[in-house]
């Protein structure tokens, strides 16, 4: 029995683990497509593009993760099912119940891994990508640019740049307009630069070598002017106030907080190894294969399962924000009801019965 429940468990592991990383590609790719669009429109400054795709990574490891190992366990046992070993072992005596001990310590494990990037890890990429983003606010034009487009620069015009040479941090036939004293003037340098000054965290873009078109807008008396140098002041647009970052509050924080936001940040944290945990038991139940119905039936009704269930902790989780459920409640009658649900599918599929009651036909 030992040998079989080691089986049971490695081909757990190696199904939720191999979900688990299709996932997280798939996350990577389309965050990475998401933050290049948005690095390209300006909203996202390119230096801190591959941090932010990091850290949001991290965040979502948690949320990934219980529906890799539903998934994983309904595919491990359903090959289980169609090469008819769990047929030749309950010929054995081995019942549907024996597999709810090696399932559980693997759904355990996962879900010790699960609480730990929820309750520590993801709260602190939380923190981290917020001190990322308001760190970066100040000089956000200046790594937020785009060669080949119109950059807006808060307070001091508009700006283009033909090309950046990335290695020596150099700009690029720079075309800058913005007026002074009431004369509207255009600037073309061959080259530029841009200057942070730490201390006063001001910026400035410093041109070389360059033309300078000004005048009045409607009149002919426009002047041109030839430089070597021409320093121009960015002045950085202020940000507004943050508000308060309840997920990347630690746990400490959280319980001693009564904001309807904080109660239902710690309610969502603690769902996540919860929910992993009540979906392998359900994913045992929905893993039976009936070669007669189809191999993927089990699986289509198992994921509508899930959705609901993740459905209702979305539903539950506004309540909570709303103040219509109390800190005490909190989310826990989304899991008893699918905590029931478990037990129940659990109990009929020990019973060799299928998980629905069929009618009967009155005669």
């Amino acid at each position: 029995m030992l040998i079989i429940d080691r089986a049971l468990m490695r081909d757990t592991f190696q199904s939720s683990l191999a979900v688990s990383i299709i996932f997280l590609v798939l996350f990577l790719v389309i965050s990475l497509v998401n933050g290049l669009a948005k690095a390209a429109l300006g909203d996202v400054p390119v230096t801190i593009l591959f941090t932010l795709l990091g850290l949001e990574t991290v965040k979502t490891i948690a949320l990934m993760l219980p529906l890799s190992v539903f998934i994983g366990i309904l595919l491990a046992l359903g090959r289980w099912y169609r090469d008819n070993e769990m047929t030749v072992l309950a010929a054995c005596g081995l019942g549907i119940g024996h597999f709810v001990r090696p399932i559980a310590l693997v759904a355990a494990a996962f879900a010790l891994v699960v609480g730990l990037f929820s309750f520590y890890l993801e709260p602190l990429a939380a923190g981290l990508i917020h001190k990322a983003q308001s760190a970066n606010n100040d000089h956000y034009e200046v790594s937020g640019i785009i060669p080949g487009t119109f950059n807006q620069v808060k307070g001091g015009g508009f700006f283009y740049v033909g090309g950046i040479d990335r290695a020596k941090s150099s700009l690029r036939d720079v075309f800058v307009n913005n007026e002074q004293l009431g004369k509207q003037g255009v600037l073309f340098a061959k080259t530029g630069h841009y200057y942070w000054d730490r201390t006063t965290g001001d910026q400035y873009l410093v041109l070389d070598n360059g033309t300078r078109y000004e005048g009045y807008p409607g009149k002919a008396d426009y002047r041109i002017l030839q430089f070597q140098t021409y320093i121009v002041r960015i002045v950085p647009r202020v940000a507004p106030p943050l508000p308060t970052q309840f997920d990347a509050m630690s746990l400490h924080q959280l319980l001693h907080t009564k904001n309807p936001n904080a109660v239902s940040e710690l309610h969502w944290r603690i769902a996540k190894p919860v929910t992993l945990f009540i979906l392998a038991f359900i994913a045992v139940a929905f893993a039976y294969t009936n070669p007669r119905r189809g191999r993927y039936t089990g699986l289509f009704g198992a994921i509508l399962v899930y959705f609901v269930y993740a459905n209702l902790l979305a539903v539950g989780d506004a309540l909570i924000k709303s103040g219509r459920v109390s800190s005490a409640v909190g989310l826990w009658w989304v899991h008893g009801i699918f905590a029931v649900l478990a037990i129940y599918l659990l109990m009929r599929r020990s019973a060799n019965r299928p998980l629905l009651p069929r009618p009967r036909i009155l005669r």
